[in-house]
């Protein structure tokens, strides 16, 4: 230690001398030490001083050394040496933590100069514990959710925890592909939107809490993750720092009433006790499915990662699954029985300004759909923090910065609606912001058809799975092409309808769930240099339901088939191509160029699969 700084702590603490320092450990990924420094008389017999000096060269045990890593653990310092200054001092003399008694840098490197809790009586760092030695953790972690209780955070994480995922981009990109990657940000959203944030502790494992030697009471030390979030977040991490998965599920119900019932009479009279104690357990699942998302990125192989926390994830996943589903479905079903009561009233018809009558015209029937769909989705943006894709009115750009976006398409195939024809439909889905779909409702009013479907979970029609296609033989019969009407215009119309059974169904979304009851069959749109023809919000929802029933999407081209696209929401430029299981995409567009060739003249026969 400098000369400098022993003088400064000497001075501080109004001690003779510094006797001897003893080093308890050294800072996670060398980024310092933290040590005790017996004092020679003055007010301390001994301090604990927090050493913060910032590697040139960290070394990381998961190989995780970029600068988003460094940029974590600096600000993290940071945030704790705010706390110690400034929050700490509020802690109520129920949840005990060191007092602060200097902070400083000097040279580029921190110190913290802090309490010995040891002087207190605060000397046992347990491995290991019993039920009642819980308790007494959970009572501290009560008294302090209760005490900053809807606290703004100010100069702490604006969301707490170490493993909060604006701050893990590396450990989520190694579980791409997986539901935990594609549920991450409504696990996330979830704990930070709750009607009732505290203040979490961040880090709150058993080696962070300091027992008395009768091990009647706790303090707690180490807040360099404190900030914002959801007061399970701290619950489900310390109950998982010192039980296993087995114990976890045995005493989980026992451990929240412990915790619940030492809350209530903490909080403050204005706050409704069962509101909050409602939600608070409701978060406990996703508490522990967002910390599962970290680790599996993190270690895969972490003894952690048990069975209790795989099935409590699945219990976090299907209850926000069935909530958005209930929500989407309420709104489908809202919407198209509206529409279908207004199918014989006079109609006012308007123009968007496209080339494309499908995509041109726009009635009150359409907005007043949408009015309604949004109204029933309204509480779900806020709790889940989301976007939107609406087709109409304004668009914003919500859906390229949030985590996940609702797309809608009150009244797909508005033109057969106008006519009183058959072939229109509601549609809406919950897209990540990475393109993929989450899940996607369907309501065909005139046959009061109910179509829903869940990523990995298949697709039901009014409640009853829809079962996959037979494959037929390449032979035994024609491809179908489900198409819009503008498909007589096609050049090549009179050879398409030769080789294959066209059939005009009605708009996008009915078209497109054709192709989920026929083994052959395919709707496709060439690229265009108009605007207009399909969009994001007619083919959320009914590309998740071809997905999920084996068939494929994919552009014209052959690329991937991105439900976020930054340059447009309309697929003209791209064109795209969407088969059922049945069908070969490479066979069937070879087929295709093959009649365009013979229309231009060429000596080419295609041969029929």
């Amino acid at each position: 230690m400098q000369k400098h700084v022993r003088y400064r702590i000497i001075e501080l603490t109004k001690a003779e001398d510094i006797v001897r320092e003893e080093i308890i450990q050294p800072l996670w990924n060398d980024y310092g030490t933290l040590s005790r420094v017996f004092l020679q008389a003055g007010e301390h017999e001994s301090v604990i001083v927090k050493h913060i000096k910032i590697p040139q060269q960290a070394n990381h045990p998961r190989g995780f050394v970029s600068s988003i890593s460094n940029d974590r653990k600096v600000r993290s310092y940071e945030v704790e040496t705010h706390w110690y200054q400034h929050q700490n001092q509020l802690m109520p003399d129920g949840a005990p933590t060191p007092k602060c008694l200097d902070a400083f840098a000097d040279g580029g490197e921190l110190f913290l100069l802090l309490e010995d809790l040891g002087t207190r009586g605060f000397d046992q760092v347990l491995y290991s514990v019993s039920w009642s030695e819980i308790t007494v953790v959970l009572s501290w972690l009560v008294q302090f959710h209760a005490q900053f209780l809807n606290d703004s955070a100010n100069g702490l994480w604006a969301c707490g925890t170490y493993w909060h995922l604006a701050t893990r981009p590396e450990e989520l990109a190694h579980i791409e592909g997986t539901r935990l990657h594609l549920f991450a940000g409504l696990f996330d959203a979830r704990l930070r939107c709750g009607n009732f944030p505290t203040l979490v502790h961040g880090d709150a494992k058993l080696a962070n809490f300091l027992f008395t030697n009768d091990r009647s009471e706790v303090a707690a030390v180490d807040f360099q993750y404190v900030g914002r979030g959801a007061a399970m977040k701290d619950v489900a991490y310390f109950v998982g720092s010192c039980l296993d998965g087995a114990e976890c599920e045995r005493l989980e119900s026992e451990l929240l009433d412990v915790y619940f019932d030492a809350l209530r009479p903490c909080l403050p009279k204005e706050v409704d006790a069962k509101v909050l104690e409602q939600e608070w357990r409701s978060l406990y699942p996703v508490a522990w499915a967002d910390f599962e998302r970290f680790m599996s990125g993190w270690n895969p192989g972490h003894r952690k990662l048990t069975d209790y926390s795989d099935a409590t994830t699945e219990r976090a996943i299907d209850a926000i699954t069935e909530e958005l589903l209930a929500a989407a479905r309420d709104a489908c079903l809202a919407a198209g029985r509206f529409i279908q009561e207004n199918r014989n009233r006079p109609l006012e018809v308007k123009s968007k300004g496209f080339e494309s009558k499908a995509s041109d015209v726009v009635t009150e029937i359409d907005l007043k759909a949408q009015a309604i769909i949004l109204e029933i989705l309204e509480p779900t943006f806020k709790r889940y923090d989301l976007g939107l894709l609406a087709e109409e009115g304004e668009q914003d750009d919500s859906r390229l910065h949030k985590h996940a976006f609702w797309t809608i398409d009150p009244l797909d195939g508005t033109q057969c609606f106008i006519e009183g024809k058959s072939g229109y439909a509601t549609s809406i889905a919950l897209v990540a912001q990475s393109g993929q779909p989450i899940l996607g409702v369907v309501y065909d009013p005139i046959n009061d058809a109910l179509y829903e479907a869940v990523t990995g979970r298949g697709v039901t029609l009014n409640g009853n799975p829809i079962e996959a296609v037979p494959r037929s033989d390449k032979n035994s019969a024609k491809t179908k092409w489900f198409a819009d009407r503008s498909l007589r215009q096609h050049p090549n119309f009179e050879q398409l309808a030769n080789h294959f059974e066209i059939q005009f169904v009605g708009g996008a979304v009915m078209n497109c769930i054709e192709l989920l009851f026929h083994p052959k069959a395919v709707y496709i749109m060439e690229p265009k240099k108009a605007l207009g023809g399909c969009a994001i919000w007619d083919l959320a929802a009914v590309t998740l339901m071809l997905t999920e029933c084996s068939g494929s999407a994919q552009t014209y081209a052959g690329g991937s088939f991105s439900l976020n696209r930054s340059e447009s929401f309309y697929f003209n430029d791209t064109g795209l191509v969407l088969v059922s299981a049945g069908v070969k995409v490479d066979t069937f567009l070879k087929r295709i160029k093959a009649m365009s060739n013979l229309s231009e003249g060429k000596d080419t026969t295609p041969s029929r699969q």
